[in-house]
Formats: C-alpha cells, sequence, structure tokens
C-alpha cells in the first residue's frame, strides 16, 4: 500500500489544548524543540472522531510522545492506559509534570513514560496495544523503519488501530496485513488510519 495522510501544519505555539473529555480546554505545553510538532486541532478533532468508542478503556502506545498531546486527548477521553515513548528527556520532563498534575484515577487509569529509542523493544514487554499512535519527526524515515517493529514486537495485534501523521509525498511501505480505512490531508500533512489484520 502507498502512502496516505497529511498533517496541518508545523504547530509553532507554545501550547496546545486538549479538545474534548475530562480535561476540556486544558493547555499543555510543547517544549522549545524544532523536532517536537503537536498535532494541530483540526487533525486531532478528525483524528477522534475516527477512534470514537474503540478509545473507552483502550491500551495505547504514543511512540514518538512529543508533547503527549495525542496519549493526553486519548486519556481524556476514556483510555484506560497509555504508554509515552520519546527519546529526548527534556522533552519528557515537562510532559511528566502535566501528567502529575492531572486528576488521574489511579484505579481506572495508568500512565508510563519511557525515555528511550522508538525503535528499541519496552521492556518488560507490554501486552498488545488497542491504538497505536506514530507521528515521529517529518525529517527522519523513522516511519517505515518502526513499523515492522510492531509487529516483531508483539506491540500490534488483529483489530489495533495505528494512526500515522507524515510530511505530505512520503511513502510509506506499510505491511499486507494493515489496512488503510481512513485518511486525509491538511496543508503540508498527510494522515491515515490503520487497522491491523490477520
Amino acid at each position: 500500500m502507498g502512502e496516505c495522510a497529511t498533517r496541518y501544519g508545523v504547530v509553532m505555539a507554545n501550547h496546545v489544548r486538549i479538545i474534548a473529555g475530562y480535561w476540556r480546554g486544558k493547555h499543555i505545553p510543547v517544549p522549545n524543540n524544532e523536532m517536537v510538532r503537536p498535532t494541530g486541532d483540526r487533525i486531532r478533532e478528525t483524528l477522534f472522531n475516527w477512534l470514537g468508542t474503540r478509545l473507552h478503556n483502550a491500551y495505547c502506545l504514543d511512540l514518538f510522545a512529543g508533547s503527549g498531546i495525542l496519549g493526553l486527548e486519548a486519556l481524556s477521553r476514556g483510555a484506560a492506559h497509555v504508554t509515552f515513548i520519546d527519546s529526548d528527556p527534556k522533552v519528557l520532563a515537562p510532559l511528566e509534570k502535566i501528567i502529575s498534575s492531572l486528576p488521574l484515577d489511579k484505579n481506572k487509569v495508568s500512565v508510563s513514560l519511557l525515555n528511550q529509542d522508538a525503535l528499541l523493544p519496552i521492556i518488560p514487554k507490554p501486552k498488545p496495544y488497542d491504538i497505536i499512535f506514530l507521528d515521529p519527526p517529518f525529517q527522519s524515515d523513522l516511519l517505515n523503519q518502526c513499523i515492522p517493529l510492531l509487529k516483531q514486537y508483539a506491540y500490534e495485534k488483529p483489530g489495533t488501530r495505528i494512526y500515522i501523521e507524515m510530511q505530505r509525498a512520503h511513502t510509506l511501505n506499510l505491511p499486507l496485513h494493515w489496512h488503510c480505512i481512513k485518511q486525509g490531508k491538511a496543508g503540508h500533512v498527510e494522515y491515515q488510519l490503520i487497522e491491523v489484520g490477520l
């Protein structure tokens, strides 16, 4: 399958806001780092409309966390768990601070923050995720590097939904068992929602 997806511009503001759910309107700081591009409101609204009720009690992975807005939006809308991964400790530090300030019901919601390379396996090995967010830095080829690892590391399972955001005209090499069920474009960004098949 070829490419399919576009993002709504590069967000350079110093904060983004959670759109809906428990923490609607909460402002999330964006690290002053050119590698961090939070997904804009318009695309995020589209993505979470696509996911709909699948978010309820979902087990999620935000593999290139950055500002953490995708994982935080998922938690705000009813996800049960998000694993946030980023290789830069200066990016994870403000995210950890934000999470510690949120009124989390520890009996219903759990969060993991891991400072590691996204291409390395998570230890201890997690159970397969229901939803995976893939939004790496545009100027890298990390998407094509990490896609085969999701099966190799058993992060995915049949029915897992995978969100991909990338620069327009970026070529993807998608596995045959991945099926693009939704896609869109906004500005120089392309984005798509994948369902993992058998």
